[in-house]
C-alpha cells in the first residue's frame, strides 16, 4: 500500500468534500469516488474459550460532485453501512445496515478560498479519519461532528515557512430533514422534541479550525487546531440546558525510515459538558503506520478515553491495535489485526480483518 495522501484535500477544504476537476470543458461534468470495505471481528472474553461476539459487516461510500462550471458544483457523500449498533454478545452477518446521505452540499471553489451550504460534516479532529490501522479511529470516532446543516467557508493561505495553511468555519445545527433518515433499515428521523446538542430550531453552533500542511518547509509535516461550540435543545428536561464545548490538537506527518515510508500522528480532545451534561471527556489517539516492500504495511495505535465524573473521579477507557497488510495490483488491500480493550471496568479481546477497495468514475 502506498503512503496516503489525503493530507493536500483534507487541508484544502476541511473535511468538506473538494469539487472534482471535470475531465472535459464542458458542464455540467459528474465526477465519482468510492469506497468499498468488508469487516470481521470475533471478539472473545480473557475467561472464555469461546467467541463472545461475530461481526461481518460492511461500509460503502459514495462521493458524488455534479460541477455545474469551473467553481460552482453540487457535493454529496452517501453511505450504506450499520446504521444500529448489535447487543453485547449477539452475533451479526450484514443486519441492521441502512443507506442515507451524509453530506449534501451547495459549494463554490474560488482559488484560494470556498463557500458551502447545506449538510455537511464539520472540520473538527483528525483522529478519525488518520487513526492508525483497522481500529485506530474507534474513540475518535465519538468526536466526530457529522450531519449538520447551515454554511460555512475556509480560506488558504502560504505562511512565511512556506507551508499552506487553511482557516475554516461553519454555523450549523442537526439534520432534522428526510436526509436524517435511511432507507433499507430506517435509523429514525430526528425531531426537535428529540433534544440533544445542536438539535436547536435555528444554527446556533459553530466551529473553527486551523489546518496546515508542509509546514517549517517540511513536507509531509501538518498540523490541526480547532473549537467548537455546540447549543442545547430549547427546553430538554433530561439535561441541563448548558453549552458543549470542545478542542482539539493534532500534529501528523509522513516520513521515511530505514527504507520505509510511515504515517504518523498524535491527537488530543477534550470536550466541556459532553451532550449538554456536566461530564467532560478527554481524548488521546496515537498511531503510525509503516509501508515496505512496495505493497506492505503494519500499523499500531492506542487511544484513550477518560471521563471526568462531575461528582469526582475519572472512569478510563483504552485500546491499543496491532495490523499487517498488503495492497494487492487490483487496488484492493487486506489488513488483519488484533486489537485489546478495556471499558467499563471489561476486558475485550478482538481479531479481525478488513478488506478497501477505491475506485473512481
Amino acid at each position: 500500500m502506498l503512503p496516503c495522501q489525503f493530507y493536500p484535500a483534507f487541508v484544502a477544504i476541511g473535511s468538506v468534500l473538494t469539487a472534482g476537476q471535470a475531465a472535459a470543458e464542458e458542464f455540467p461534468a459528474v465526477t465519482a469516488d468510492f469506497t468499498a470495505k468488508l469487516q470481521y471481528e470475533n471478539g472473545f472474553g480473557p475467561d472464555r474459550a469461546k467467541p463472545q461476539s461475530d461481526f461481518l459487516f460492511t461500509d460503502l461510500e459514495g462521493g458524488f460532485s455534479l460541477d455545474l462550471s469551473e467553481r460552482l458544483s453540487i457535493e454529496s457523500v452517501v453511505l450504506f453501512e450499520m446504521v444500529n449498533d448489535p447487543l453485547t454478545g449477539e452475533d451479526s452477518t450484514f443486519e441492521d445496515h441502512g443507506l442515507f446521505t451524509e453530506e449534501l452540499i451547495l459549494a463554490y471553489h474560488g482559488g484560494s478560498w470556498s463557500a458551502f451550504t447545506g449538510k455537511f460534516n464539520t472540520a473538527f479532529g483528525t483522529g478519525w479519519d488518520l487513526g492508525a490501522g483497522i481500529w485506530g479511529v474507534d474513540f475518535a470516532e465519538d468526536y466526530e461532528v457529522t450531519e449538520k446543516v447551515g454554511f460555512g467557508g475556509s480560506k488558504t493561505f502560504s505562511g512565511i515557512d512556506a507551508g499552506q495553511h487553511t482557516l475554516y468555519g461553519s454555523l450549523y445545527r442537526a439534520d432534522r430533514s428526510v436526509l436524517s433518515e435511511s432507507l433499507f433499515n430506517d435509523r429514525g428521523r430526528l425531531r426537535l422534541d428529540g433534544g440533544g446538542t445542536t438539535n436547536t430550531k435555528d444554527p446556533e453552533s459553530y466551529t473553527l479550525s486551523l489546518t496546515g500542511e508542509n509546514v517549517l518547509a517540511i513536507d509531509g509535516l501538518g498540523y490541526h487546531i480547532a473549537y467548537r461550540s455546540h447549543a442545547h435543545a430549547h427546553g430538554d428536561t433530561d439535561f441541563n440546558t448548558i453549552r458543549e464545548d470542545g478542542f482539539v490538537s493534532a500534529v501528523f506527518g509522513t516520513f521515511a525510515l530505514d527504507g520505509m515510508d510511515v504515517n504518523a500522528m498524535a491527537e488530543g480532545a477534550f470536550i466541556r459538558n459532553a451532550e449538554g451534561t456536566f461530564e467532560d471527556l478527554s481524548y488521546v489517539t496515537l498511531g503510525g503506520t509503516a509501508y515496505f516492500a512496495e505493497s506492505w504495511n503494519i500499523a499500531l495505535s492506542a487511544t484513550f478515553r477518560t471521563t471526568h465524573l462531575p461528582g469526582g473521579g475519572n472512569a478510563n477507557d483504552h485500546r491499543f491495535q496491532a495490523t499487517t497488510g498488503y495492497e494487492f495490483k487490483s487496488g484492493v488491500t487486506f489488513d488483519l489485526g488484533y486489537r485489546y480493550s478495556r471499558e467499563d471496568s471489561a476486558n475485550d479481546h478482538v481479531l479481525g480483518f478488513q478488506m478497501v477497495y477505491t475506485f473512481s468514475l
